[in-house]
């Protein structure tokens, strides 16, 4: 008993003595882009802050642009206000806090308070009027003026709409698809903040949809690993897996609307949407402004960041009750609360830095990234060579295609040139990621298997792999409608932990260690067990095991 209240007196303690050092110096912005949290800080290291890129946001007022937050050490905002309400600017804390979550510089007295992509410009339109009223025709005129005038290449969203039914076919909804395909935008969605349910937009097929992580533990300010209460949790009404991906909510630090200096602390226990979408916003802006200093040509589509950043999550994150979601079971992939898991900057970097890969040639590297066009009927495959034991990951995603057809109204009739409800029409193709081990002829991933909704237009598989060999990855258009679709896929070989022998439980511990004394002395080279390649299982072996023993992979196994 001595020992728990000696251990509860010292987190309270680590608790007080944080809080006291973030009112000095910093707090959650810098620790939630950790390696707990976003894990963009080390790519600010590399001087990836998305410099260049223009990020758009959709707001029901706008942001205040005079703060410190957005200003260049020569005094110059990098955040611009727009009106399409007719109401003229008025400035919201909520606005202002979200667009520091994205591109915040620090300040003064916060200098280490820096945002996702602190290197991008910020272009805000408020499409709501002083009765929180949108029109089809605010928010058209804000994506025109954000998309074609200022060339934003990620869009997010400040609001959701309720009491629609979140199935993808609103006016809202197809909108922002329309936009992706057209436009070649990344949409940051939030998966909305109604708990039980997804809002409008969080149901749009062509975005990234973002749930709202907290910290697990009080005395652990750094990890993001629970879900919060009242983050949207899937599928869509339709049935379609989303949200897609989390990110951290609680405690940010972030500016706010009192003034040109004006600080403030924001996000709950509840994990707040609004908090952790600018998370995604930022590292897409991060991944494209990386894309645009390569000489590859198609790094840069929306496909191709959406297949790269589901592709790169740490999975391992607790659901809203605080249970694990057994990520290690192929069946897990997916969950409801969490997506495909945590956002991580810094793997979603190393994949897009890999290097490309193409049908039909064999690829021997242990991540990549595609980009491909595949027509009814017809169907491509990724030839990916697995040396050892190991997890493949890999992912699938392509847009739905969304037509504008300006309808001729009034008398006479004319097309008014203003995309209005009704003239919005959607085609989906059907593609399937197909998985097929060495030599065989029945896969071990496909829609069918899985039981994946046919009307995703995003796959992921993570499947243990046992046998040696090359491995087939065929994208597949059964589509019956003759649509040709882009996609982008991505891949990773994840390296299993070395004296994690069979059964796989992602720890090496006692039970490992009697499956390789079982083994003493045996003269096996093809054995998994020989951690040497000297022909006898011996003391080298035990000496590889020993520098291993008590490893655990966090992606896969979590300590009770």
């Amino acid at each position: 008993m001595a020992g728990y209240v000696r251990a509860l007196v010292l987190c309270v303690l680590f608790v007080l003595l944080s809080s006291q050092y973030a009112i000095q110096s910093t707090y959650a912005l810098a620790e939630s882009t950790g390696q707990g949290g976003s894990n963009v800080k080390t790519l600010h290291e590399l001087d990836l802050t998305g410099q260049d890129i223009n990020v758009g946001l959709i707001l029901g007022r706008n942001v205040r642009v005079t703060h410190e937050a957005f200003r260049d050490a020569n005094g110059m905002s990098h955040a611009f206000n727009y009106d399409f309400s007719g109401n003229g600017n008025l400035i919201s804390s909520h606005d202002t806090q979200l667009a520091g979550i994205i591109a915040s510089r620090g300040g003064v007295a916060f200098p280490n308070d820096i945002g996702v992509a602190p290197g991008a410009d910020i272009y805000c339109a408020r499409v709501a009027d002083n009765n929180d009223t949108i029109s089809s025709s605010y928010i058209v005129a804000g994506l025109d003026e954000l998309v074609t005038v200022h060339n934003c290449r990620v869009i997010t969203t400040g609001f959701a709409i309720g009491g629609l039914n979140p199935n993808g076919q609103s006016f809202w909804s197809l909108l922002y698809d329309y936009y992706a395909y057209e436009h070649d935008v990344l949409f940051a969605n939030a998966a909305g903040n109604n708990g039980s349910t997804l809002t409008v937009f969080a149901d749009a097929f062509n975005g990234i949809t973002t749930g709202g992580l907290i910290l697990n533990d009080p005395c652990d300010q750094y990890t993001y690993r629970r879900v919060g209460s009242i983050s949207g949790t899937g599928p869509t009404s339709d049935g379609r897996r989303k949200p897609d991906v989390t990110a951290p909510a609680q405690n940010q630090t972030v500016p706010t609307s009192s003034s040109d200096t004006g600080w403030t602390t924001v996000g709950t226990t509840a994990g707040q949407t609004s908090y952790s979408v600018p998370h995604t916003a930022g590292v897409a802006a991060v991944l494209l402004g990386f894309a645009d200093s390569t000489p590859n040509l198609d790094d840069d589509h929306n496909e191709v960041i959406r297949a790269v950043i589901v592709n790169s999550t740490f999975p391992n994150i607790d659901d809203k009750p605080g249970s694990q979601t057994d990520p290690a079971d192929p069946n897990n992939t997916w969950h409801p609360d969490r997506g495909y898991g945590r956002i991580d900057a810094l793997r979603a970097y190393e994949l897009l830095d890999s290097n490309e890969v193409a049908p039909d040639v064999n690829i021997d590297q242990q991540r990549g990234w595609g980009f491909s066009t595949v027509g009814p009927g017809q169907q491509q495959t990724y030839k990916i060579k697995i040396a050892k034991q190991c997890r493949l990951v890999a992912t699938l995603a392509w847009n739905r295609r969304v037509e504008w057809i300006d309808e001729k109204r009034g008398v006479p009739p004319r097309a008014n040139g203003i995309i209005e409800p009704g003239e919005l029409h959607p085609y989906l193709a059907n593609l399937d990621m197909i998985v097929y081990p060495p030599d065989e002829a029945d896969p071990i991933f496909n829609e069918q298997l899985f039981g994946l909704n046919p009307d995703d237009n995003l796959e992921k598989c993570d499947l243990l792999i046992s046998a040696l060999g090359e491995y087939d990855v065929v994208i597949a258009n059964s589509s019956d409608n003759d649509e040709t679709a882009d996609y982008g896929f991505a891949f990773e070989l994840h390296p299993l932990l070395v004296g994690d022998f069979a059964p796989i439980n992602y720890k090496v511990d006692g039970e490992d260690l009697m499956t390789l004394a079982q083994d003493w002395l045996a003269n096996d080279l093809d054995s998994e067990l020989a951690l040497v390649p000297d022909g006898i299982i011996n003391f080298l072996d035990f000496a590889v095991f020993a520098d291993n023993w008590l490893q655990i992979d966090p992606a896969y196994y979590q300590q009770p």
